[in-house]
């Protein structure tokens, strides 16, 4: 999910990124880097997306640091999951076991013991990477599960009975109860990360290292050291805690990243994986807008970058400059989030017919066909309608409220309210009964809501306004702010877990916190369950259907035929009940590579970027 993603970041922290990527998000495109020196392989550049830096590098986190600048572009470089799923060379969100660290789980005892044996990979120290080191990330996240993103309560988690090492190579997983077999290997075993714990298992920079993580109090403290240096930004390029990786990449010291907002990678020497690096320097440049991204791009300092939508008329030019253009779609979704316990808007966001006026008033062919230029794809639910899969229900990929004024204009008038268009609609029938506003909503009370949606993104402002004059037309009135996509993804979950008694009445109650898109990772089975289950680490505006978690349980708990039956009965149903809005899915980015950057042959739909197979052109 983009998930799916992180610990939240404190104010603090995201105000410390936001100052860092404005210092440097016009520069970025400045001095060109060496492009090519004899016999290094040379540097290559890859733009990350406006506003949104890295902020969190330890492979432990929750949904506030979830995004792809986290969870793909980063970790993943220098600490692999066991599991990989996405290819190089192709856009599939399916398993790929060549490139994983271990051999495909053989599943005993009636599904209930897992049996995993690790390949031969090591730590940039020379040391074996071992199934205590899975061990490791285990104890870790199973005394910390509210601080992981792919956690539920009541998930596969939950139903741990105990794990091991059983030898050097073979970490074996016993659960209390059988689970389909896809959705465990596509949501549980895909997120076993092995983590160094001969150097991480500490409780302090100065403490020894130790077998801390095997009491719960023990765990929790080295939880809280790794969590605390990970968000420690300034830090990040000289702490050699993060020195220690099992990836083909690792960060170039002292590169001063508290400076930049720059991420710099260099080939782990010590490497034993598949496509060992062949350039000699990986940058990832930050930029504040998609504006100065394209400067820079135009400028030849991007080597990987995107070609705003604003600018798509001009691909021609971009083209004879030596950069291939093509759109980058992901295996996910794209959202307005909607906050359903801010105690201001509480009584208005859990009328499902408001919910419904609202979700009829976005007119998805149209905003895909005038601003996207046909680069995107609808979202109807939370099955992703691309790439193509079995997952996806038949029924699923019809909209279930196709744009209509009227409609909307209808459902609101029946439930009481009286219409203003251009201005704002007040409830004139208050109650619970029919042809009431619903409960909590109280006579004169208006139809206004706030909404926050991430700064630098052409297409987001352009479909936002028009979303708010059309709102407008019923009578539906939305007061807008835009900030740095960290900060509305910090005030999107700033809420979450909480009650509505102790969550800020000035959150914002809609936001887009899926931008550019949402993505299954490393969550890949597309249930949702972190995203739309009670209690989820992802699900940031606190929704909670009990029929859906009832769905959810059955299908993870199923037979594979069964599971997808009622994965199908799910996603249309929830389709219709909108934990949040459905918005067009925009191709995550028009990419522009250029020509001299060679083994770019795919895109991956997972989100994940395979610089280890690059090459740059002298």
């Amino acid at each position: 999910m983009r998930l799916l993603r992180r610990v939240l970041v404190s104010i603090a922290a995201v105000s410390a990124v936001g100052a860092m990527t404005a210092a440097v998000g016009a520069g970025a495109a400045g001095a060109a880097p060496a492009r090519h020196a004899a016999g290094n392989g040379g540097v290559v550049t890859f733009a990350e997306q406006p506003g949104a830096p890295p902020t969190y590098i330890f492979p432990l986190y929750n949904g506030a640091n979830s995004e792809n600048a986290d969870i793909t572009y980063l970790q993943p470089l220098m600490w692999l999951p066991l599991y990989w799923f996405g290819h190089p060379t192709s856009s599939a969100a399916t398993i790929n076991y060549k490139l994983s660290m271990a051999d495909p789980p053989v599943f005993t005892n009636n599904g209930e013991t897992i049996t995993m044996k690790l390949k031969h990979f090591a730590w940039s120290t020379g040391a074996a990477v071992t199934a205590r080191d899975v061990v490791f990330w285990m104890n870790l996240v199973m005394n910390e599960k509210t601080n992981y993103a792919g956690y539920v309560p009541g998930g596969w988690m939950t139903h741990v009975a105990s794990y091991k090492a059983t030898g050097t190579a073979t970490f074996v997983l016993n659960m209390n109860k059988s689970y389909n077999q896809t959705y465990l290997l596509y949501n549980g075993l895909a997120t076993l990360t092995p983590m160094p714990q001969q150097t991480w298992d500490k409780t302090s920079s100065t403490s020894a290292n130790g077998t801390y993580d095997t009491t719960a109090a023990g765990a929790k403290a080295v939880y809280s050291y790794l969590n605390s240096a990970s968000l420690s930004l300034s830090t990040w390029d000289t702490n050699p805690l993060w020195q220690v990786v099992d990836g083909p990449w690792r960060l170039k010291p002292t590169t001063g990243f508290q400076v930049t907002g720059q991420v710099t990678m260099i080939p782990n020497k010590k490497y034993s994986g598949p496509n060992k690096p062949k350039i000699s320097e990986f940058q990832e440049l930050p930029f504040t807008s998609a504006s100065a991204e394209y400067d820079a791009l135009r400028s030849g300092t991007v080597d990987y970058g995107y070609v705003p939508t604003t600018d798509i008329g001009a691909l021609g030019s971009l083209k004879a400059s030596g950069y291939n253009v093509n759109p980058w779609y992901e295996w996910g979704l794209t959202f307005v989030g909607i906050l359903f316990n801010n105690p201001k808007y509480q009584a208005l966001v859990s009328q499902l017919y408001i919910r419904q006026a609202m979700q009829s008033l976005i007119n998805q062919p149209e905003y895909i066909k005038t601003i996207l230029d046909n680069y995107g794809t609808p979202t109807y639910g939370p099955v992703p309608t691309f790439p193509k899969t079995s997952f996806l229900a038949p029924a699923a990929k019809k909209n279930p409220y196709p744009y209509s004024v009227s409609s909307a204009k209808k459902l609101l008038s029946a439930h009481g309210w009286t219409i203003h268009s251009g201005g704002t609609d007040v409830c004139s029938k208050p109650g619970t009964g029919a042809g009431k506003c619903g409960k909590g909503i109280a006579a004169g009370t208006k139809l206004a809501l706030s909404f926050m949606y991430p700064s630098g993104f052409p297409n987001i402002d352009n479909e936002i306004q028009v979303m708010r004059s059309t709102y407008a037309k019923v009578g539906i009135h939305l007061t807008l702010s835009e900030a740095p996509e960290n900060t509305v993804l910090a005030d999107g979950y700033a809420c979450i877990g909480k009650t509505a008694a102790t969550c800020p009445t000035s959150t914002p109650v809609l936001s887009i916190i899926s931008s550019p898109v949402y993505t299954y990772v490393p969550i890949y089975y597309p249930d949702g369950t972190s995203l739309f289950g009670c209690g989820g680490a992802t699900n940031g505006g606190n929704y909670c259907n009990h029929q859906v978690n009832k769905y959810l349980t059955q299908i993870e708990s199923q037979g594979n035929a069964a599971s997808t039956n009622t994965l199908h009965t799910y996603q249309v149903y929830l389709a219709k009940q909108l934990p949040d809005l459905w918005f067009p899915n925009a191709a995550y980015q028009i990419s522009a590579i250029s020509t001299k950057l060679k083994g770019v042959t795919a895109q991956d739909s997972t989100g994940h970027i395979y610089p280890s197979t690059w090459t740059l052109k002298p």
